[in-house]
């Protein structure tokens, strides 16, 4: 039913489409040497109506045609406005006249950190570089600080490993992309986050739901897409450093070269190490593991300055932590630790067709080796995962703008050798697809994004996935957006629970045997979501009003059962499981540089438990967060965030002895962190700041911690945090370009 009603949807946004009569053509304006340059954005309307468009940023435009009205009017700021007598429809080639030099007058946008796309069927969070600026921000899984969209969760309390979450599910659930490419999956589910430093990071795009087809199949609550800093932009270097109290220190390296104007190179290097041994909370645990990661890029660009660019990038990590009991006097200390190497190559290529700017032609590769090499206490972990993927897109319109389509193929190779103790899980994944995505666009109206793809997996056989997005602006500044769609992906199940080896508890995996791997059949969810977003003036400065619901339901889920305290189970999915989420966020410049945001979060997240309909754990109800941004005219900025957190369910722990158990939920939490930094000419900035300035702690967040080899230890139980307060300072150096 689900499918037949997006497929319906398809078919009538297409017919509806292809009924308008369109005109099109190209606005122009002649240069004092004799050549033609196109005018981007010039206003293109009917005489006497507010019907009308503006050009793209290649001087091309489209709108249908008026027949109460045959005048068009094509203008533009500095330049004599024309009208022009429409017979019928046509491609139209107009060129504009300067008129008389005037005094120069400048126009200031303050360019906000966060910003919502207004045009985009999609609902598209851009996050710039100022708002990973306002925290620390080491890398991708502390980007999101300052995001009430995203919730950053510590898995355990003796690996030091952050995940996200998204819609009140983990972050294995949302597609994390870089520059469009699939990134962070497989064996890199969780601590592949930690992979992508901050200062590596141009931009993120973050958008809720069911997201682009040509993306893949994967993604279920989201995307997460990743532009690190290119070579023919960045600056000719870039040297950062961070230090904090808890013993991490780090150095981060971004230098260019530009070799012509068709070549340029530019090399990504992060180094963090962490040798002092911290126990805060007199566990005999350490807080973090010590030890060090080694990160380096190394990624070219060239281009013939015709329509064709390709990219070719190189990437080395080198990984290796250690942890646990630090008490020298015990006969066979606890101790924990792995070691990770991970290399990768990727290459794009595409081409934009010089005569028709609407079209093009794409190709994008990657492969992956990861290795990684673990132990918990007495326990083994040990996985390789050899990884290829390619994807082919070609992009162009039916007959004018307002019906563009891309299409294309895909092709992504997994193969896994994983051995947990005595037990071996070994796959090899081969899954090819084709997708088709058909946009329509009614002026800033209306807009409809609606997908389709199909792939085969070699286990699990042949499926479909629909998406399908739409916008509509109800009036200026106020615009509802809908969206729907299906997702499916193969659980990586120790890989995405890897915290949970560092307890005493049996793995019981209840699976098919003739299904390769863990023998589990796939997770396939539907999304869908609605969003409001009103743009305002209030005292004459900007404000945004932004409303989310979205409810994902699952047809299977693997389920990780943790509510007996002696065992991991974990099961397709019999029953219900779902996520419901209720966002209102609201961003306002309160006085001149002083930016507020304010936002309540609601989810209702449940799944079945052996026939028990329980709330997910570690998950608050309600969340409230406030966070507030300042900047002098003399250059220090002022960052200041508070959060409150609802109460979160504790897994059942009454089959334990007394002295285990722990209450069914925790209490609600408030924590708050602060930033302040200081720069000089835009090129040396230092920075200072203190996270959970309350010092709020998780007290004994590890259940039996005097006995880790027995059957009670448990260092999974965390809802809230383990350090207590941090400081870190730090500094930012560049060069002047």
């Amino acid at each position: 039913m689900k499918r037949s009603l997006l497929v319906g949807l398809l078919i009538l946004f297409g017919s509806l489409g292809f009924a308008q009569k369109n005109i099109s053509g190209v606005v122009i304006e002649e240069t004092k040497a004799g050549k033609f340059r196109p005018i981007p954005f010039a206003n293109v309307y009917w005489l006497g109506t507010q019907s009308g468009t503006s050009t793209d940023t290649t001087g091309y435009f489209e709108l249908p045609m008026n027949p109460d009205t045959r005048r068009l009017i094509f203008s533009y700021v500095g330049y004599s406005s024309d009208t022009v007598k429409v017979e019928q429809p046509d491609k139209l080639t107009i060129i504009l006249k300067h008129e008389q030099v005037l005094d120069a007058v400048e126009v200031v946008y303050r360019e906000k950190s966060t910003e919502i796309s207004y045009m985009d069927a999609l609902k598209t969070e851009q996050i710039g570089q100022d708002e990973l600026y306002k925290a620390a921000c080491c890398n991708l899984s502390e980007s999101f600080e300052t995001n009430p969209s995203v919730d950053v969760a510590i898995t355990d309390a003796v690996t030091g490993t952050k995940q996200i979450q998204m819609l009140g599910l983990d972050g294995k659930y949302t597609q994390i992309t870089r520059e469009a490419i699939p990134d962070i999956r497989g064996l890199a589910s969780v601590q592949g986050l930690t992979y992508i430093p901050g200062t590596w990071i141009e931009s993120i795009q973050l958008n809720k739901g069911s997201g682009s087809v040509a993306s893949g199949f994967e993604s279920v609550t989201g995307q997460i897409n990743v532009e690190l800093e290119k070579p023919e932009k960045m600056n000719r270097w870039f040297l950062n450093g961070y230090g904090n109290q808890g013993g991490r220190t780090e150095l981060n390296l971004n230098a260019s070269q530009k070799l012509s104007d068709k070549v340029s190179t530019g090399v990504l290097l992060h180094g963090n190490i962490r040798p002092i041994e911290v126990n805060g909370n007199g566990d005999e645990f350490l807080d973090f593991p010590t030890g060090h990661m080694v990160n380096a890029v190394n990624r070219w660009k060239f281009t013939n300055n015709k329509g064709w660019e390709g990219q070719l990038g190189m990437r080395a990590i080198d990984e290796e932590k250690r942890g646990g009991q630090i008490d020298q006097e015990i006969g066979f200390p606890y101790e924990l630790g792995w070691n990770t190497r991970r290399y990768e190559v990727w290459g794009k290529s595409g081409f934009v067709f010089p005569n028709a700017k609407y079209k093009s032609a794409g190709i994008q590769t990657k492969l992956v080796h990861h290795d990684y090499d673990g132990f918990f206490g007495n326990r083994q972990y040990k996985a390789q995962q050899q990884s290829g993927y390619v994807n082919t897109l070609y992009q162009s319109i039916f007959g004018t703008s307002t019906h563009k389509f891309r299409t294309g193929a895909s092709f992504q190779y997994d193969k896994f050798t994983e051995s947990l103790d005595s037990n071996q899980y070994n796959r090899e994944e081969v899954v090819p697809g084709a997708f088709f995505e058909y946009t329509f666009t009614y002026f800033t109206k209306f807009s409809a994004v609606a997908g389709i793809r199909t792939d085969y997996h070699n286990y699990y056989g042949a499926f479909v996935t629909p998406r399908l997005h739409m916008r509509y602006e109800i009036k200026e500044g106020s615009v509802v957006r809908a969206s729907a769609g299906r997702g499916q992906r193969t659980a990586n199940v120790i890989a995405e629970n890897i915290s949970l080896l560092a307890t005493s508890r049996a793995w019981e995996i209840d699976g098919d045997p003739s299904i390769p791997g863990f023998g589990l059949r796939q997770e396939i969810a539907w999304n869908f979501g609605l969003n409001f977003v009103q743009n305002l003036r209030i005292d004459y400065r900007p404000a945004t009003l932004s409303i989310d619901f979205y409810h994902t339901e699952f047809e299977n889920q693997t389920v990780v059962d943790m509510e007996d305290p002696r065992k991991v189970r974990i099961y397709d999915l019999v029953g219900r499981s779902y996520s419901t989420s209720a966002q209102a966020q609201f961003d306002y410049e309160l006085v001149r540089n002083l930016d507020v945001r304010v936002a309540y979060r609601w989810y209702d997240v449940m799944t079945d438990y052996s026939g028990t309909l329980l709330s997910k754990p570690y998950i608050s109800r309600h969340r409230a967060f406030v966070n507030l941004s300042y900047e002098t005219k003399n250059d220090w900025t002022f960052d200041y965030t508070v959060q409150w957190q609802g109460p979160k369910r504790i897994p059942n722990t009454e089959s334990n002895p007394v002295e285990y158990q722990l209450d069914k939920q925790s209490p609600d939490l408030i924590l708050m962190n602060a930033q302040v930094s200081k720069s000089w000419k835009d090129r040396f900035s230092v920075y200072a700041g203190m996270e959970n300035i309350t010092n709020v702690k998780q007290p004994n967040p590890i259940v039996a911690s005097n006995d880790p080899f027995g059957g009670y230890f448990d260092s999974s139980f965390i809802w809230g945090p383990i350090f207590g307060r941090m400081t870190y300072v730090g500094f930012r150096l560049k060069s002047k370009q």
